[in-house]
């Protein structure tokens, strides 16, 4: 699955990126802003990252865009995401759907 992040260099849509690379997913995401540590570890797993919420990012190929909660509508890159059609969720629906299925999760 070719995957984009939005929000991508927050604690848990970077874990997110991670959990996704690890089960073999193509992963890319835009942030605001890219500080490490956690640039660092997305660029360490191959992880392309865009500064900016630049709607160009976002390719037609993509199977699914991981939007955080950062996000607006009125944004531009939300807006061209709507526009266009491209299947999107939020991390925590993702993180259900694509790694805990068939797991006890305690928290």
């Amino acid at each position: 699955m070719k995957i984009h992040i939005l929000g991508i260099c927050g604690t848990f849509m970077g874990g997110i990126a991670r959990l996704a690379v690890e089960a073999g997913h193509e992963v890319s995401g835009s942030d605001a802003q890219a500080w490490p540590p956690m640039s660092d570890q997305l660029r360490a797993l191959g992880i392309p990252l865009h500064e900016g919420y630049d709607p160009e990012v976002l390719e037609d190929d993509l199977d699914m865009v991981v939007v955080g909660n950062v996000m607006r509508r009125g944004m531009p890159v939300i807006e061209a995401l709507l526009d266009r059609g491209l299947p999107y969720t939020s991390g925590p629906q993702w993180l259900a759907e694509h790694i805990l299925q068939g797991r006890w999760v305690l928290g």
